[in-house]
């Protein structure tokens, strides 16, 4: 009788719902992620994955992560400051800052951009991400003759 009731707590605690914990959580795949570990994409990301961010608007595993393999190619460092990761349910809100050099943006040298991401989480993989910054401050503004000419609109739509 006894080993009959362990047998069954067990099968009932492998049919219990459990909380989905994410393999990586949204922090450890930015601190991970670069052009060498674009295989974390399909650990990270569900098969339906919807991704959004300024640009694009991309769905599954594999056009996100020719999405990153495109925006990490000529990258010569990208780092990450995070603020505490917000977790409500299956949603998680990450606020950062990416700080990245390019040889072809801002003189080569290393420039912020701040922003936050939003994600929807289902059997530990993100099923829904979407991205918040400024692009004129990520691309537009650190090409030299572009960047000139956004900073004068810029200036010229602040109240003083």
């Amino acid at each position: 009788m006894k080993r009959f009731l362990v047998c069954l707590s067990a099968a009932m605690l492998s049919l219990a719902p459990m909380k989905s914990t994410p393999a990586l959580t949204p922090r450890e795949f930015f601190e991970r992620l670069n052009k060498d570990t674009m295989e974390l994409v399909e650990e990270f990301y569900a098969e339906d994955a919807v991704f959004q961010d300024p640009v694009v608007s991309l769905k599954g595993p594999a056009a996100i992560r020719a999405h990153y393999a495109y925006q990490y190619e000529g990258v010569t460092s990208i780092r990450w400051d995070f603020e505490p990761e917000i977790v409500q349910g299956d949603r998680r809100v990450l606020v950062w800052t990416m700080h990245l050099a390019h040889p072809r943006l801002n003189g080569g040298r290393e420039y912020g951009v701040p922003g936050n991401s939003v994600f929807r989480m289902a059997n530990g993989k993100v099923v829904y991400q979407r991205d918040y910054f400024d692009m004129g401050d990520f691309v537009y503004e650190r090409i030299p003759a572009i960047g000139s000419l956004i900073r004068v609109i810029k200036g010229r739509m602040t109240t003083h």
